[in-house]
């Protein structure tokens, strides 16, 4: 046996054993005890159970509440207590005065050395309109919110349905290239043997191993593409990222439903876009807050309630000898705001002038995202119009392959035939796979626009 062919019996030795190591691989992937095969609507129902975006989205819940009800507190009387003690350092002298002369030069000092108090002190509003209004915003709070977190439960979603098309559209494309690298390694073979009986030149041979080893190379990269998309799945389900999970069927499986889809999602309706609405909810916030601005110019009447418990002895008299006596005050505060330099005033220009400008922006957004629906609804049927194609395409090239080999083994082709059909049915393969994750990508992306991916 000459030199290059024991090279070519080595090599072909050694990519079989790859291969075989790599397809055991795969199907020990397959058939693992603890693997999750799961399914689009399993892997968003866990993503919505696990992933912390959610979990993010309902703390901002569980903080307007407190916060609400912080808002509320101020309804309710406040009760204070504290403690204060003085020292007399230098007492006060009372003077007799008789005809502008004092009678007692000296003075007589008056006041006690020490000062001990206790007080307790209750407030509550009793007309406070900048406290109501501040009350009444406590709903617009809550459903912004609420929509921010449904906003966040559609983007999840959305990024979970395109990262498990991912993974489809990954495994489809290492389906197409094993199919090819088994043509290829076919092909090596009938070669290879054709070259030991001299039947090929060479030339011949070498560009069959050069075609066998590009075709493993395509085979281990799409295999990356696989473990790359599955671990972005993984990371948006919020799930351990050395879980194993097997998302099941195929792009074409959703071939059959593309026509009913583009019927069901035909009809642009931005009533329920999460966008608009968290913006016509911040308008009516900052209606709210004009409201609340104004009421700032209105009194406000609160009453009071003191109570003073205290001592006043001096350094010579025991502590069990202090007299305790207690004091007592109630009212009522009526507070007017008359002029703070016009602040108020310019305050309330800026928030209407804020809430025009707030109008334009309204109408800039839905353009923008009408334009989106456009192109959204563009993409998707032209997606559609290439997968018909490609479907077509795709079978024509299986056919050509076949018969280009079939050509070759009995002398009536070229291996460049063969080489050409091979490359034309892998890029029908690669197209046809690509497109129908296309239109669902599109079909994704419509959903999230229009606000429908989370029921």
């Amino acid at each position: 046996m000459t030199g290059i062919k024991k090279i070519g019996v080595l090599a072909m030795a050694l990519l079989t054993g790859n291969v075989l190591g790599f397809n055991a691989a795969q199907a020990g992937t397959t058939i693992q005890a603890d693997t999750l095969n799961l399914s689009l609507q399993q892997c968003i129902e866990i993503a919505l159970d696990e992933s912390p975006t959610i979990r993010i989205a309902q703390s901002e819940i569980y903080k307007v509440d407190y916060a609400n009800k912080e808002k509320l507190s101020g309804l309710f009387p406040t009760i204070n207590a504290s403690a204060s003690y003085s020292r007399t350092l230098k007492k006060q002298k009372l003077f007799f005065n008789i005809k502008g002369m004092p009678e007692n030069p000296e003075g007589i000092e008056v006041g006690q050395d020490n000062t001990f108090v206790g007080v307790v002190q209750a407030a509550m509003p009793i007309i406070s309109p900048t406290l109501w209004a501040s009350i009444k915003m406590n709903e617009t709070d809550a459903s912004i919110a609420i929509e921010s977190a449904r906003s966040s439960k559609i983007s999840l979603v959305n990024s979970v349905t395109k990262a498990f098309y991912g993974v489809l559209l990954a495994q489809d494309s290492y389906r197409v290239f094993e199919r090819a690298h088994e043509n290829a390694a076919e092909n090596a073979k009938i070669i290879y043997n054709k070259y030991e009986q001299g039947a090929v030149s060479e030339f011949e041979w070498i560009r069959a191993d050069v075609q066998l080893r590009n075709a493993l190379t395509n085979l281990v990269s799409a295999e990356s593409a696989i473990n790359l998309t599955n671990a972005q799945l993984k990371m948006l389900m919020g799930i351990d990222m050395h879980a194993t999970i097997q998302p099941v069927g195929t792009l074409s499986d959703y071939e059959k439903d593309i026509f009913g889809d583009l019927i069901k999602l035909s009809d642009v309706s931005l009533d329920n876009n999460t966008d608009l609405n968290q913006f016509d909810l911040r308008v009516k916030q900052l209606q709210k807050t004009l409201e609340l601005q104004k009421t700032t110019w209105l009194p406000t009447l609160a009453a009071t309630i003191n109570y003073q418990y205290m001592t006043m002895p001096n350094d010579d008299v025991a502590f069990k000898d202090f007299y305790w006596f207690p004091t007592s005050t109630a009212g009522i505060t009526l507070s007017i705001p008359i002029f703070q330099g016009g602040s108020k005033h310019y305050k309330a220009k800026q928030l209407q002038v804020q809430l025009k400008a707030m109008d334009d922006q309204r109408e800039n957004l839905k353009r923008s995202l009408e334009l989106q629906a456009i192109n959204l609804t563009d993409n998707m049927i032209k997606a559609l119009e290439k997968m018909e194609s490609g479907k077509k395409a795709m079978s024509q090239a299986e056919k050509a392959l076949t018969i280009s080999q079939k050509m070759y083994e009995v002398g009536a082709g070229t291996y460049l035939d063969v080489t050409n059909a091979e490359l034309g049915y892998i890029q029908a393969g690669l197209s046809y796979n690509q497109s129908i994750f296309d239109f669902m990508s599109a079909k994704a992306d419509l959903e999230k626009l229009l606000g429908k991916a989370v029921e």
